[in-house]
C-alpha cells in the first residue's frame, strides 16, 4: 500500500516537474569525479576546495554540502598507466550502471533517487560530530547506494570481477552492504554517528526496495502454501480405496485383481482372498 501511494506520487510529481531531470545524471557525477581526480594530478590543493567541511560550510562555504560528491576515490595503483587503466574501467563501470538503471526508472526517478541520497547525506553529516574522512565515506556510503539499487533491479546480471571472474550482481549487492556494516563497526567510539549518516543515506534505498520485498516474499509464501494444497489435494486422489490385509496390494499398485471386503470388516485381493464355504445339506 505504501510503495503504491509513493509511486502514485512520484508519478505526479513526473508530470509537473519531469522536464526538470537531468538526463545521464550519474554518467555526470562520475564523470566529474574523473576530472577532479585529473586536476588533482596538477593542483594537489584543488580537492580541498571541494571536500566536505562541516566548519567551512557552517562559516559561508555553502558549496561543500554538494561538491562532495565529486571528490573521486580510485585506489593508488603505483603505476600511473594502471592508475589510468583502473579510472576507465570505472567509469565506464559507472556508465553501464547509470544506463542500465535509467532504462527501468527514467530520467525523473533516478533524479530524484540521486538528489535525496545526497541531501540526506549531507544533512546527517552536519548533524553528527566532526569525523575525519567523513566526505570520503559520504561518496562510499552514495555509490553503494547506487549499485544496491542495480543490484536490486538486475540481481541476475553477470559482472566479470578484475574483468574475469564473472560473480552475479545481487551477490557484490550482498558483499557491498556487509562491507558497509563493518566499516560501522569498525569505526570505533564514532559508530553510532557513522550509523545514522549509514541509515540516513540509505533511506531511498530502503523506501525504494524494501516494500518491493516484502511484496515479493509474500507473494512467494503465498504461492508454496498454493502448491502445497495443490500437492495434497492430488495425493489424496492417489490413496488407495482398497488395500489387502493379507498381502498389502491396492487398487492403485495392482489394478488388474479385484478386492472384496468380508462380513468381518477384512479387504481382500482375489489372490488371497479366502474361500467360501457353504452349509452341508443333512
Amino acid at each position: 500500500m505504501i510503495h503504491e501511494k509513493g509511486n502514485a506520487i512520484l508519478n505526479g510529481m513526473e508530470r509537473r516537474f519531469g522536464k526538470l531531470a537531468l538526463p545521464q545524471i550519474l554518467r555526470w557525477i562520475a564523470s566529474f569525479q574523473v576530472l577532479t581526480w585529473a586536476l588533482d594530478r596538477f593542483s594537489p590543493n584543488f580537492l580541498e576546495w571541494l571536500a566536505f567541511d562541516k566548519a567551512a560550510i557552517l562559516s559561508g562555504q555553502v558549496w561543500r554540502i554538494f561538491t562532495w560528491i565529486f571528490f573521486p576515490r580510485f585506489p593508488s595503483m603505483g603505476s600511473p598507466v594502471f592508475e589510468i587503466l583502473f579510472v576507465v574501467i570505472a567509469l565506464l563501470f559507472m556508465f553501464f550502471i547509470s544506463d542500465s538503471i535509467e532504462s527501468q526508472w527514467g530520467e525523473f526517478r533516478v533524479n530524484v533517487y540521486t538528489f535525496t541520497t545526497i541531501v540526506g547525506l549531507s544533512l546527517a553529516s552536519l548533524v553528527v560530530p566532526y569525523m575525519s574522512e567523513i566526505g570520503q565515506i559520504m561518496t562510499g556510503i552514495f555509490f553503494s547506494a547506487v549499485f544496491l539499487a542495480f543490484a536490486s533491479l538486475f540481481p541476475s546480471q553477470v559482472i566479470h570481477l578484475f574483468a574475469i571472474i564473472p560473480i552475479k550482481a545481487k551477490w557484490l549487492g550482498i558483499a557491498n552492504a556487509l562491507l558497509l556494516a563493518a566499516t560501522v563497526l569498525g569505526s570505533g567510539a564514532a559508530m553510532p554517528y557513522l550509523a545514522f549518516v549509514v541509515l540516513v543515506g540509505l533511506l531511498p534505498y530502503i523506501f525504494v526496495f524494501v516494500p518491493t520485498f516484502a511484496t515479493e516474499m509474500r507473494q512467494r509464501s503465498e504461492s508454496a502454501v498454493r502448491k502445497h494444497r495443490f500437492e495434497q489435494a492430488v495425493g489424496s486422489l492417489d490413496d488407495a480405496f482398497h488395500t489387502c490385509d493379507s498381502c498389502g496390494a491396492t487398487d492403485q499398485s495392482h489394478p488388474d485383481r479385484s478386492f472384496r471386503v468380508t462380513a468381518d470388516g477384512e479387504d481382500y485381493c482375489e489372490v488371497c482372498r479366502p474361500p467360501v464355504h457353504s452349509s452341508s445339506e443333512s
